[in-house]
């Protein structure tokens, strides 16, 4: 027992100490926790996944352990990064902002463990910020509203079409043929339409106003931020 602790508390002099290596441990903790906080309530989408959020937190420490370990050793450096080249990630990443919080999570890892306080909570504060901000100011949102119409559509109805296009008019300000092909029914055909609609909140509108053309059927709007199906 007494051998144990004699190798706890003592180590090599170009390694970090265990108080400095638990400090460093714990502020890669501590500003990792606000980087899963802000991925948490600024993600939108069904891409979330708590093992990630995990991971954001871990993958700090993570890193922090080994450059800790690394330290000014090139040895070390090289023996780490072929042990680490053996290990193959094979999750696949959806959403190119789900990097971003990982390359992130790494770089405090990384400026903790080189153990430069300073660059870690300025860079972290700084980029948490910028990404808190560019969430509530709705940065990149495009005003105006993409959608795809798809339908069924009697292929012998003149009557239909006109109307058809008198409605697309109203509530688009463009709209473009993307799409049209035998239908399940021999008369029938299923369309798709690529559309800008003038008011986002008017698709329920639009869908009802389609359902009451002459041979138009199993009207389906896909949304970027809303999927309507009638």
């Amino acid at each position: 027992m007494n051998e144990l602790l004699q190798q706890l508390t003592n180590f090599d002099a170009a390694m970090p100490s265990l108080r400095t290596a638990l400090f460093y441990m714990l502020l890669a903790f501590v500003l990792s926790k606000p980087l899963a906080w802000v991925y948490i309530w600024t993600h939108h989408g069904a891409s979330y996944s708590r093992s990630f959020v995990h991971a954001l937190v871990l993958l700090a420490m993570i890193v922090t352990l080994v450059m800790l370990a690394i330290g000014d050793s090139m040895a070390r450096a090289f023996g780490l990064f072929g042990a680490l080249a053996l290990i193959r990630f094979r999750t696949p990443i959806k959403d190119s902002r789900d990097t971003v919080f990982l390359f992130l999570s790494v770089a405090i890892g990384i400026t903790t463990g080189v153990q430069n306080t300073m660059l870690a909570i300025v860079g972290t504060s700084v980029s948490l910020l910028v990404a808190t901000y560019m969430f509530s100011v709705r940065f990149g949102e495009r005003i105006d509203s993409d959608a795809v119409v798809r339908f069924t559509q009697e292929g012998d109805n003149t009557d239909g079409e006109g109307r058809l296009i008198q409605v697309l008019r109203h509530y688009c300000k463009a709209f473009t043929l993307i799409s049209m092909r035998d239908g399940r029914k021999p008369t029938t055909l299923d369309v798709s339409y690529q559309v800008m609609l003038r008011e986002p909140e008017s698709h329920r509108a639009l869908i009802t106003d389609l359902h009451q053309v002459p041979g138009v059927g199993n009207v389906n709007l896909l949304m970027t931020n809303a999927h309507e199906e009638v």
